[in-house]
């Protein structure tokens, strides 16, 4: 089946950011199914805008895409979009605006990828929303994704919105923040997939956040059951029910990497070390790892099978728990 690629907004600034995407995306020997997210910072913006309804705002917002689209010549292809936008600043308040305000930045950054790659010779085909959803505004649940045969074509590459679907009047919802791997992984299971790659500015999971632990290390493999628990304490980057159709997939693995590094597995495997994750807790730690629950002995409070909660900085619990069995690892 074919394999399926998010492409995350951290990727996703400027025009050079969304050629670097299409050859990655080129790269393939088939032709994947990319699911994009916003440019970076732009759906904060469109709930911002929502709210206000401010035009110096949606300046603000046309500029940036224009700037980007100009720069890849194609800006005649997001025009309608934007004529869209600000024709909404005129639409009452109501429970499904602001998930049509958000709607917009995946819907243009989708485009824009989609009309890059088709510039560079690429059969490509752009799918808006084929999520369809119920109409639980914020927090959707998909039922059911429309035009799988199309996805499927083993000779073009299917360009989809990650993060927003449609409910049955027709529209469009958010699965909530964050919601462009759930999307990627939803989309995996539905398609059958045995790979779906997040491809982050992240090189991968890591053993802590390198900004207050500079010794982590980014984890070769993960079990989908500990990438559940993490996601449940906080851990970066992973959205909560990211990991819901992997699950319910059975056989589907999940790669978080970057454009340049192996990233980390993430399967239905029980790999060590035994400790493999901490995420800063309040004034304390949460350690996520096959052996978690054993630290309840010395006073850790269970949160999961694979997860505990310690009185103790991250700093110390990577240095003590975590960094021996890494570098036996290595070694």
């Amino acid at each position: 089946m074919k394999p399926v690629v998010k492409i995350g907004g951290s990727l996703l600034r400027s025009a050079a950011d969304f050629v670097q995407a299409a050859r990655f995306v080129a790269a393939y020997s088939e032709p994947p199914v990319v699911v994009v997210s916003a440019v970076k910072g732009v759906t904060d913006l469109l709930l911002q805008l929502e709210k206000t309804r401010s035009y110096l705002l949606y300046e603000e917002l046309a500029h940036r895409h224009i700037s980007i689209a100009r720069g890849l010549g194609v800006e005649e292809r997001i025009a309608p979009l934007l004529k869209e936008l600000e024709y909404a600043l005129r639409l009452p308040h109501a429970p499904w605006s602001a998930d049509y305000f958000a709607s917009f930045g995946e819907r243009l950054s989708a485009t824009m990828l989609h009309a890059v790659l088709e510039k560079m010779g690429i059969e490509a085909k752009l799918f808006i929303a084929p999520m369809l959803t119920d109409s639980n505004y914020g927090n959707a649940e998909p039922i059911a994704l429309e035009h799988k045969e199309e996805m499927s074509r083993p000779d073009a590459v299917a360009v989809v919105t990650g993060f927003i679907g449609r409910d049955k009047e027709g529209r469009f919802t958010t699965v909530g923040r964050g919601g462009s791997d759930y999307t990627a992984t939803y989309i995996g299971k539905e398609l059958g997939a045995r790979k779906v790659s997040l491809v982050t500015d992240s090189p991968g999971v890591m053993t802590a956040d390198p900004r207050e632990v500079q010794e982590a290390y980014v984890l070769p493999l993960l079990s989908v059951q500990e990438a559940v628990e993490a996601a449940k304490v906080g851990a970066k980057n992973f959205h909560p029910r990211t990991f819901i159709p992997v699950v319910e997939a059975g056989r589907m693995a999940v790669e978080v990497r970057s454009y340049n590094s192996r990233g980390t597995l993430i399967a239905h495997i029980y790999p060590p070390p035994p400790y493999k994750i901490v995420v800063r807790c309040g004034q304390g730690s949460c350690v996520v790892g096959l052996a978690a629950y054993e630290l309840t002995k010395l006073g850790g409070t269970p949160l999961g099978q694979y997860s505990v909660k310690l009185n103790i900085p991250p700093r110390q619990v990577h240095e003590h728990l975590i960094l021996p069995y890494i570098k036996y690892i290595n070694t």
